[in-house]
């Protein structure tokens, strides 16, 4: 995974969150393990990694994993069991399945880097609707965390745009200007608002142009990601298309945010 993270320069902050895609090593992994890299060098210390995942829409479910541990190929992932309890009566959300009925690669492809980046810390999985409702978590989760003392870090799993033929969305045709319109009109008008600390347009934006799948993961960890008192200013580290790594007219969009 090392080989993912090589081609970037972390800049020193005080990164406490991610918004990194899911598509798999092959088309995503650069996005991903760079964008790991930036969060582990700010957060050395880290001992409970978050993880907002899975493919939710408007009406949820919202879950929380309350599995012992998440096996990954590196290593087990062990559950912050008393704080995934406390979360779940907390917020009244129903427990995530740890068989769950369909493949989901929207909280899979991510525990293998974070057992990787974060070796020693403890992982708390929550799958969150595409709503309003995804802020309110994030804020939850993120005080639950600070009264328990934990130095958590936040991941919001997300990829952006899928254009083409095979996800029946060609509003541009096919071909380079269709490339071009995802990479500078639609997928940057998910990427500008969350940048610009605008999660509830982005969510907007996500919904009105179908710029991101799993915004509710995204906005959730930029709430998670706030301290009160300010706002944090973020930083996008990568954006591509799948179409960059291999040519297709069918392809999806995936960036790497920190905040």
């Amino acid at each position: 995974m090392d080989s993912f993270a090589q081609n970037t320069s972390p800049r020193a902050g005080t990164w406490k969150t991610l918004v990194a895609p899911h598509a798999g090593w092959t088309f995503s992994g650069d996005a991903m393990g760079q964008g790991y890299r930036w969060l582990a060098e700010s957060n050395p210390d880290a001992d409970l990694v978050v993880v907002f995942g899975g493919h939710r829409g408007p009406y949820g479910p919202n879950t929380v994993f309350c599995g012992d541990a998440w096996e990954t190929p590196v290593g087990n992932l062990i559950t912050a069991l008393p704080i995934a309890q406390e979360l779940k009566a907390e917020l009244g959300i129903a427990s995530e399945p740890e068989k769950p009925g369909r493949p989901d690669n929207g909280a899979e492809l991510h525990m293998p880097f974070v057992k990787h980046f974060f070796a020693q810390a403890e992982l708390l999985m929550l799958g969150v609707a595409a709503s309003e409702d995804a802020l309110g978590i994030g804020e939850a989760v993120a005080e639950l965390c600070r009264t328990h003392r934990r130095k958590a870090v936040f991941i919001g799993s997300t990829d952006l745009t899928h254009y083409g033929p095979n996800y029946n969305f060609t509003p541009e045709g096919t071909g380079s200007p269709s490339q071009q319109w995802v990479r500078e009109i639609n997928d940057r008008g998910f990427i500008d608002a969350m940048l610009a600390n605008q999660p509830s347009q982005a969510l907007k934006h996500s919904q009105d142009h179908l710029s991101a799948c799993s915004p509710g993961a995204a906005i959730a960890s930029w709430q998670a990601a706030q301290r009160p008192g300010e706002i944090t200013q973020g930083h996008e580290i990568t954006h591509y298309l799948s179409s960059d790594v291999m040519p297709s007219d069918s392809f999806v969009g995936y960036c790497s945010l920190v905040f």
